[in-house]
């Protein structure tokens, strides 16, 4: 019995290399293609990028894998105030000055979005837990 179990969810995990690639961190290529090729315009997991720069609009911060945020490549942590203001608290100035330079990892849905002419995949964060300052 105890076999037919194991067997059993390693043929869950070997069959669903969607849940193994859930664990890994996606770079902004990855995510990029991942929500282009998802049938919902989303994709659930963690993200992982340097920020090249950063912004601020109404009452979020933006905090962007490329240098310009209207690259194609690019992908996009959205601070709602919430998160925005916390990690103000925690790091002592704005997210979108002091995290440029810094590798951030984040949890949540990517999204592809409209933006005035263009498209931008999108994390958003709501929460100070889904984002993680890795140096």
């Amino acid at each position: 019995m105890r076999a037919r179990t194991i067997a059993a969810i390693l043929a869950t995990v070997v069959a669903s290399p969607a849940l193994a690639q859930a664990q890994a961190a996606m770079g902004p290529a990855q995510t990029i293609e991942a929500v282009a090729a998802s049938k919902t315009g989303e994709v659930e997991g963690v993200f992982e990028f340097v920020v090249a720069s950063g912004g601020a609009g109404g009452f979020s911060a933006y905090l962007n894998s490329a240098a310009d945020y209207r690259d194609p490549g690019n992908l996009t942590i959205e601070l709602h105030s919430t998160a925005r203001n916390a990690l103000k608290d925690k790091l002592g100035g704005h997210a979108e000055d002091v995290l440029v330079g810094k590798r951030v990892r984040v949890k949540g849905i990517a999204r592809r979005v409209p933006v005035g002419s263009h498209f931008q995949t999108r994390i958003a964060v709501d929460s100070i837990d889904q984002i993680q300052i890795l140096g």
